[in-house]
């Protein structure tokens, strides 16, 4: 019983010492589990440009990361801290799932994708199948244009889908490699993404109404704006040659989707009805 209590006594006089060698703090400063570790930086901002301001006064390595003020609002504030704090406390505070870090202008930055679609206007859209085949497309193109390897194992799939939309970020983790900024990232994304748009154009020129005349239907050459049309009597030298630039057109379709990738499984349609991208550019 007194070994017991003595030990304690000790103890008690070893801390009461450590205390007189290194007084608290009078301004308490918050921190991460460890004494030594520099003092925690977490201050929130409601505009963009404030935060990254504040982030250029910081002599310590933070980021800015945007948080949902409510999930589905669409409204954001934006956090300032760094990647070791932000990580604290993400693992236990739900309120931080809902997150991403927000990559300045003019940064470099990993390859990266948004994708997403409506599920109830689209029922049959198979979303891990469409961000499967959009990797595998992704990787060739890095090969073919860069000579970069990469696969799905390369591929971070952030999933936060819900029952009423199906939403995920991919990052590619290529080591070694990066793009200049995101600006470089959204011209090779639209590059490699070209032949979903002429498909969507391409349908888009199908849908435009066929004017008969005398028996013969062709496109007009002439815009058409929503509530106002023009049109102009057509000789048949007019039909005729109105007939072969649409045959060429028609053409050089068929010889383009010949030579191009299949991208049609990107297209999906808003709860509107329009199509539209799966990937958000």
């Amino acid at each position: 019983m007194n070994r017991t209590w003595e030990a304690k006594l000790k103890q008690i006089e070893e801390r009461a010492s450590c205390y007189e060698r290194k007084p608290l703090s009078s301004v308490y400063r918050p921190r991460l589990s460890k004494p030594e570790e520099p003092p925690s930086i977490w201050k929130l901002f409601y505009r963009q440009t404030e935060a990254f301001n504040f982030v250029k006064s910081c002599k310590e390595d933070v980021h800015v990361f945007a948080l949902e003020c409510k999930v589905g609002d669409g409204q954001r504030i934006y956090l300032v801290t760094t990647y070791t704090q932000l990580w604290f406390y993400y693992k236990s505070r739900k309120n931080l799932l809902h997150c991403y870090e927000v990559i300045p202008e003019n940064a470099v930055c990993k390859l990266y994708f948004d994708l997403e679609f409506n599920k109830l206007a689209n029922p049959e859209a198979d979303g891990k199948k469409m961000v499967a085949l959009l990797i595998e497309h992704v990787c060739k193109a890095l090969q073919e244009l860069y000579r970069v390897n990469c696969s799905a194992e390369d591929v971070f799939n952030l999933d936060s889908s819900t029952h009423e939309k199906f939403s995920c970020h991919l990052i590619f983790q290529l080591p070694d490699v990066a793009f200049k900024d995101n600006i470089h990232v959204g011209n090779f994304v639209r590059k490699i993404l070209q032949p979903a748009f002429h498909f969507i154009a391409s349908e888009d020129d199908d849908r435009i109404p066929e004017t008969t005349n005398h028996g013969f239907s062709h496109f007009s050459a002439t815009p058409t704006k929503q509530g106002i049309s023009f049109s102009k009597t057509s000789s048949e030298k007019d039909i005729g040659e109105s007939g072969m630039l649409n045959s060429k057109k028609l053409e050089r379709l068929g010889s383009a989707k010949q030579s191009s990738p299949d991208l049609s499984f990107l297209i999906v349609k808003n709860n509107k009805g329009e199509k539209h991208l799966f990937v958000d550019l």
